[in-house]
C-alpha cells in the first residue's frame, strides 16, 4: 500500500444504518495509521464533483469510499475502475464515476476500492442495527487487506 491514503466515508448519521458508512470509515482510518499509513479522513453525505479537487490536492496513493449497502450481508471491498464511458455529471456520483472524472479532469491515478458495509434499517432515526453493528468489526481485516493488497 502507498503511503497517502484518502478515506471518504458516505452517508448520513440521522438516517440509522446509513451513517454505518461514516463509523467504517473512522475506523478503518484509525486502523491504517496504526499501521504507520498517512491518512486524510473526509466524511460526506454523497459524493460529489468536488471531491475531484481534494483528490487532486491531497495526491494520495490510494483512495477508499466506504459506503453501507443494503445488498451486502458482510464487509466487502472491491477495486473501483474508471469508467470508459463519460462520466454522468450530476450531484450525486458513483464511485466508479467520481475515480472517473479525477482522472481525466485531474490527472489522480490512485488505486481506488470500495467498501460495503452491510445496512439493513435506512429510515430516520439515530443509531446502527445489529447488522450494521456486526459489520463494523470488519474494519481491521478490511485494513489488513489492504496493506497487503499492494
Amino acid at each position: 500500500m502507498g503511503t497517502a491514503v484518502l478515506v471518504i466515508g458516505i452517508g448520513n448519521t440521522l438516517r440509522r444504518d446509513d451513517g454505518a458508512g461514516w463509523f467504517f470509515a473512522k475506523a478503518l482510518a484509525d486502523q491504517l495509521q496504526r499501521a504507520g499509513v498517512s491518512v486524510h479522513l473526509l466524511l460526506q453525505q454523497q459524493l460529489t464533483p468536488e471531491l475531484a479537487i481534494d483528490a487532486a490536492e491531497l495526491a494520495p496513493d490510494q483512495i477508499v469510499f466506504v459506503d453501507a449497502s443494503l445488498d451486502v450481508q458482510e464487509a466487502t471491498l472491491t477495486e473501483v475502475t474508471p469508467s470508459h464511458a463519460a462520466p454522468v455529471l450530476d450531484h450525486r456520483l458513483d464511485a466508479a464515476a467520481l475515480v472517473t472524472l479525477m482522472r481525466r479532469l485531474y490527472g489522480v491515478r490512485a488505486k481506488s476500492w470500495l467498501v460495503q458495509t452491510p445496512a439493513l434499517d435506512l429510515g430516520h432515526g439515530e443509531g446502527l442495527s445489529e447488522k450494521a453493528q456486526e459489520g463494523l468489526r470488519a474494519a481491521p481485516a478490511v485494513a489488513a487487506s489492504l496493506l497487503g493488497g499492494s
